[in-house]
């Protein structure tokens, strides 16, 4: 297993990469658009935040930057909400105000080093971020803030990147990809594969509400652990932690009763667990700790009329799997699996149906450090993102403490463990996972 990003590269970097940005400029549609307030679902309004990530190619050419430009205010005419803003309407909501078209800021830049001088270019340094992709100054004034800003960094070797800031309200991870992967195709004169539907309705919460609860997702944990002053008192180290296919065979094996057989959970079940047991432990929490583990679920196919493949929004369930410190580490880790497994199988019609009304009521008001999200990217076709200058390498940064995200290895059949601890708690962790060929595992509380 390998990781990357120690705190001396990340510092290194900081000292050495200069970006040049110029004046940003609005991209408006390119041809005139729908007027009306666009509904937003009240799973569109858990996160209203705007998330950073940063596509990265090693070749482009002299017009890289007006072909960008250009295939953006083409693509603006389809997915005109995101050159919209937020407004709020007479039942406090979160709406779109398509008629107030503000645009995109769109700047360009230009570095004065290499690509490569990224490093892990999946798991970017919070101030390489900052340089790659632009935030807008009026990000947090809810009437003007932009939806989506867009950065083309170019680089002396010849590569550059494409920087995005998307507010969570307008797009999961699916979405998302969807409206890259149409701007890629815009640039490359194709015509769109999917013409997305902002239809929101179809997740409009009942009249009246028809709740099925409780939902552990919201009930309050007390940090008897003191996980607060550790947070706070040391530097929270961001690492990315390979396994490659043998290595998941391995871990699916610790997670199967018989050790024989590898087929009873899915990677992605299986190394949530072992990731959840080892974060748990490597922050020192206390036996009767309360914790929590959210699960991110796409539920697209899991309603009984499935959403279409070009709905644009939110459609993204977050099971909880809630037990104390003591519970987690005592049982053995297919029992671990087997909750991870459950919450997962939990998503069904009903259960997403009851939950929307249920957000609709309730705010999920942040997350307590007992709380573990992870979500994964695996699946998500990152890799067709191409302008005309072949694929991208994907890159994130400013994940949240809390969270743990999981991405492909490209053509190789391994995923990528992406998350940020305390320092300390960081070291303990990589001691934890880092050798599987011990399948025994007692160190980690993991009985075979």
């Amino acid at each position: 297993m390998s990781f990357q990003n120690s705190p001396m590269e990340a510092s290194t970097k900081k000292n050495i990469l200069k970006v040049e940005r110029s004046n940003p400029i609005v991209i408006l549609p390119e041809h005139e658009t729908p007027e009306s307030s666009l509904f937003l679902t009240s799973l569109d309004q858990v996160a209203p935040a705007m998330v950073p990530s940063v596509y990265s190619f090693d070749r482009s050419g002299a017009n890289v930057i007006d072909v960008i430009k250009q295939a953006l205010a083409r693509i603006l005419v389809h997915y005109y909400p995101l050159a919209g803003r937020l407004a709020i309407n007479s039942q406090g909501k979160l709406v779109v105000d398509c008629q107030k078209k503000l645009g995109v800021p769109f700047v360009e830049a230009m570095a004065d080093y290499g690509i490569e001088n990224l490093g892990d270019r999946r798991l970017l340094d919070s101030d390489v971020l900052d340089k790659l992709v632009y935030r807008d100054p009026m990000e947090h004034i809810l009437e003007v803030a932009p939806l989506l800003t867009a950065q083309v960094t170019k680089f002396k070797c010849g590569g550059f990147t494409l920087g995005i800031a998307l507010n969570h309200c307008m797009a999961d991870g699916v979405s998302a990809m969807s409206f890259m992967n149409a701007w890629a195709e815009m640039a490359r004169a194709k015509p769109l594969s999917l013409v997305p539907c902002h239809d929101r309705t179809i997740l409009k919460s009942r009249v009246p509400p028809q709740i099925a609860g409780p939902y552990n997702e919201f009930v309050h944990l007390s940090d008897v652990s003191n996980m607060t002053a550790l947070f706070e008192e040391q530097q929270l180290v961001y690492k990315s932690f390979h396994f490659d296919a043998e290595k998941l065979a391995t871990v699916k094996r610790m997670a199967t009763k018989d050790q024989q057989v590898t087929s009873s959970y899915t990677s992605f079940v299986a190394l949530a667990a072992l990731v959840w047991r080892a974060r748990s432990m490597a922050l020192k929490m206390k036996l009767h700790q309360q914790l929590k583990l959210l699960l991110l679920v796409d539920f697209r196919s899991r309603l009984k009329t499935p959403l279409p493949d070009e709905y644009f929004g939110n459609a993204v369930a977050m099971p909880c799997c809630l037990c104390t410190m003591g519970e987690l580490i005592e049982e053995p880790i297919f029992a671990s699996a087997e909750r991870i497994k459950k919450a997962i199988e939990s998503v069904t019609d009903d259960y997403i149906r009851s939950r929307i009304d249920y957000l609709d009521m309730n705010r999920l008001e942040g997350l307590p450090v007992g709380t573990l999200i992870i979500s994964s990217w695996v699946r998500l076709e990152y890799g067709k993102t191409d302008f005309g200058w072949g694929e991208p390498r994907f890159g994130i940064g400013g994940l949240p403490s809390s969270s743990c995200m999981f991405m492909s290895e490209g053509r190789e059949k391994g995923i990528a463990v992406m998350l940020g601890l305390p320092l300390s708690a960081m070291i303990t962790f990589e001691k934890l996972i880092c050798d599987l060929n011990d399948t025994q595992h007692t160190h980690i509380g993991i009985q075979s």
